[in-house]
């Protein structure tokens, strides 16, 4: 039995999703009869890029295309359809030497025997070898009449220019989630199978933008369920995490809950979830709620977690969520190259917890919701807060170590080129000239907050302006003390 990526492989332009720029131009070349000699098909894995240049090359050899796609019906679709000498696929990544590239080019003089055009498809071509292209040059640059080039690649980038410039490009793009659900549940109507519209929407969103990706994991989730496919089903699966479990977790990082937050990792850890993925599904829960507080149309679930989706984004500001996303999406390499990943992921969880105690913004919403549902304010007897006693060269150097793992490129270079500021009676003083309103901003003075919390430092936070030196009034004050014929100098310190 094929596969359902096999067995559902269109055979017409207008069966292939989320293409339709390609598809629309390669019809047309073919209702035209503009047909090229060379062409580059460039674009993730499993989007249509073989697909496409087997329809393309069967369509320009059909006897009576349809509407620029090949009619399947003709003796050229017929014999076309199976193994022939008029499509020639090549894999570059196993035939990528200067040889397998002479082959080609002695060989593309013999004449097509079944149709009009002898195609070559050179799958992922930017596996050859620097010889191996020089070869192709000329090929590709005056080819016969009868050959047509189809060149597809997952990176572009790695062609020589000389080999772009001799090829018409054509750009395949991710397929979108929704395109790809409805792609599957079509195939699981057509087979037959009972599902779930959350498990075929997971399916989509895990495939990310990949058809091909999808139904193989949609095979695998048919062959796991023998009833109807459900979305517990495929959870196990894919080895993927509940939703109720990140939100869980999301909501012991919002509450500034290290130890729930701790035991929420350990929980996923113990049933075999890596950190990676815990990081991974963090960071796209994390951006939800930052759609849902600024697009909710966006937002494509179902109701029940539309309505948690709401519920936890009124619970977070915008500067929250805009921290953890960047928090745990930059442990992705730390994560990969370290040798204890499950340390970073606890490490990343505490500096969201300790951050999200001096968001301010946070804090007043958190006190209006409370106030909302009955609760009023305690008055309790506070510690004496501890005097900080580092000195000022000591706070700033772990001020600049702290902007440059967790603030932007801009903030950092204002705080590493300052050079002026004190301690002086509890408070720290940073004295500013020209970037005096740059360290009034609000993002710095959040900024410099989290710093000191992060760090634990306790000092005031002060941000003052010089006073320019009035020049003139110093030196008419000095010379009625002095006498008219001193000469006195005035320089700036």
């Amino acid at each position: 039995m094929a596969s359902l990526y096999r067995k559902f492989r269109p055979n017409s332009f207008e069966s292939v999703i989320g293409q339709e720029a390609v598809t629309k131009t390669l019809a047309n070349q073919i209702k035209t009869g503009r047909i090229g000699h060379a062409y580059l098909f460039t674009g993730s894995r499993g989007v249509g890029k073989t697909t496409c240049a087997r329809i393309f090359a069967k369509a320009i050899n059909c006897l009576n295309p349809e509407n620029g796609s090949p009619c399947e019906k003709c003796r050229c679709c017929t014999e076309l359809s199976s193994p022939n000498m008029d499509i020639i696929e090549i894999d570059a990544a196993s035939n990528n030497g200067v040889d397998d590239a002479r082959a080609i080019r002695d060989n593309v003089s013999y004449p097509p025997v079944i149709g009009k055009y002898k195609v070559y498809i050179i799958d992922e071509v930017h596996m050859l070898t620097g010889s191996a292209f020089n070869a192709l040059l000329k090929t590709l640059e005056e080819p016969p009449a009868h050959a047509v080039f189809i060149l597809a690649t997952t990176e572009a980038h790695k062609l020589p220019a000389t080999i772009l410039s001799r090829c018409m490009r054509f750009d395949f793009r991710l397929v979108s989630t929704s395109e790809i659900a409805d792609r599957v549940a079509s195939i699981y109507d057509s087979e037959g199978k009972a599902y779930e519209r959350s498990a075929v929407n997971y399916i989509a969103a895990a495939a990310e933008g990949s058809v091909r990706d999808a139904l193989s994991l949609a095979e695998t989730c048919m062959s796991l369920s023998q009833g109807k496919l459900t979305y517990a089903d495929v959870l196990a699966a894919t080895g993927g995490i509940e939703k109720k479990r990140i939100r869980a977790l999301f909501s012991a990082l919002s509450s500034a809950s290290m130890g729930e937050c701790l035991q929420a990792v350990d929980s996923l850890a113990s049933s075999g979830k890596s950190m990676g993925l815990i990081a991974k599904e963090i960071t796209l829960y994390a951006r939800d709620l930052l759609v849902m507080k600024t697009a909710p149309s966006l937002i494509t679930d179902s109701e029940e977690n539309v309505a948690a989706l709401k519920e936890d984004a009124e619970r977070n500001t915008i500067n929250f969520l805009s921290t953890v996303i960047n928090v745990f999406g930059s442990v992705d390499a730390e994560l990969r190259y370290s040798t204890s990943p499950r340390i970073v992921l606890e490490t990343a969880c505490i500096r969201c917890c300790t951050l999200a105690v001096t968001d301010v913004a946070a804090l007043e919403e958190r006190v209006s919701r409370l106030e909302r549902n009955g609760f009023s304010p305690v008055r309790e007897q506070t510690a004496e807060k501890k005097e900080c006693t580092m000195d000022a060269k000591m706070v700033w150097g772990k001020v600049i170590s702290y902007f440059r793992t967790s603030e932007s490129m801009r903030l950092q270079t204002l705080v590493g080129n300052h050079r002026d500021y004190e301690v002086k009676n509890g408070a720290f003083i940073i004295w500013c000239e020209d970037d005096y309103l740059d360290f009034c901003e609000d993002d710095m003075m959040n900024a410099l907050s989290r710093a000191f919390a992060f760090n634990g430092i306790t000092y005031e936070i002060r941000v003052d302006k010089k006073s320019a030196i009035d020049k003139d009034a110093i030196l008419e004050s000095l010379k009625s003390k002095v006498g008219k014929g001193v000469k006195v100098n005035v320089t700036n310190k």
